[in-house]
């Protein structure tokens, strides 16, 4: 049953298991909470999982004007402590993946009280794209993204472009068609790059966090993956090495499956 939590902003969320441990979950881009029903079997009797749709998936609404105001990370941190109230937890777990990652990151910059552990599958946020923080912070760029959504043909052949010349793998190229391949992909792209362009984290604070916190985080990345690489986690680990581990799956970039379920558990004894 999807639910709604208002504060600010609206997002809808679904609920598995029934477990002891509250563990708020964020999908990848273009995915929903939905995605995480598969652990309910391998987690379900010890974390009760509230899995959210983000802004402009699934069931939560859009916010268009977000392109313009985007949300910052004290906003992400104000709701998701407002939700922890409203289920009355003094602290919570966290997941994201991917995209889910990095609103995860942000949230162990700006709410590490009310954290017990983070975990992380292929997440989003481990390295900065100053390309992208530059094209979304100026008026010109948030043009060319419009101008994106109408047109791809330019931004495809640049894509191309990089496949033929190497210096795009054949994975991530394929990950990006796929993904622009349609206006309302185009559409979901331009809302959240440019509504999410705030949500930076700053991993010296998150690390920082962890050690006076006490917070134990958890790396997980498929051995396959060339989205988001393994080596994408050396620096974060290398920063606060007793409270990051780091664990690689026999898989690519898709990681919400049982066996992500099974890795998690035996650290949540």
């Amino acid at each position: 049953m999807v639910r709604y939590f208002t504060h600010g902003t609206t997002l809808a969320y679904r609920t598995y298991g029934s477990g002891p441990l509250p563990l708020l979950a964020f999908h990848g881009f273009g995915r929903t909470g939905e995605d995480f029903a598969i652990l309910e079997e391998v987690l379900g009797a010890r974390v009760t999982i509230h899995a959210f749709d983000l802004h402009f998936h699934g069931q939560s609404p859009g916010y268009p004007d977000r392109a313009d105001t985007p949300f910052t990370p004290d906003e992400l941190a104000g709701y998701f402590s407002a939700f922890t109230d409203h289920i009355g937890a003094g602290r919570v777990l966290l997941l994201g993946y991917s995209l889910g990652g990095r609103i995860a990151l942000s949230l162990a910059e700006r709410m590490p009280g009310r954290l017990a552990r983070v975990f992380l599958a292929a997440p989003d946020g481990l390295k900065t794209r100053p390309w992208y923080r530059g094209l979304a912070a100026s008026s010109m760029g948030r043009k060319l993204y419009g101008r994106f959504v109408h047109d791809p043909r330019v931004t495809h052949a640049i894509i191309n472009a990089l496949r033929r010349t190497r210096l795009l793998s054949e994975k991530m190229h394929r990950f990006l068609v796929g993904q622009t391949d349609s206006r309302a992909k185009r559409q979901l792209v331009h809302d959240v790059w440019l509504s999410y362009r705030l949500i930076e984290p700053d991993l010296a604070r998150v690390t920082a966090n962890l050690r006076e916190h006490h917070i134990p985080l958890y790396l997980f990345f498929g051995e396959r993956d060339r989205i988001i690489r393994p080596a994408f986690g050396k620096a974060l680990l290398a920063m606060a090495p007793q409270q990051v581990t780091r664990e690689l799956l026999p898989f690519g970039h898709v990681l919400i499956s049982p066996e992500l379920g099974r890795a998690m558990e035996k650290y949540l004894e």
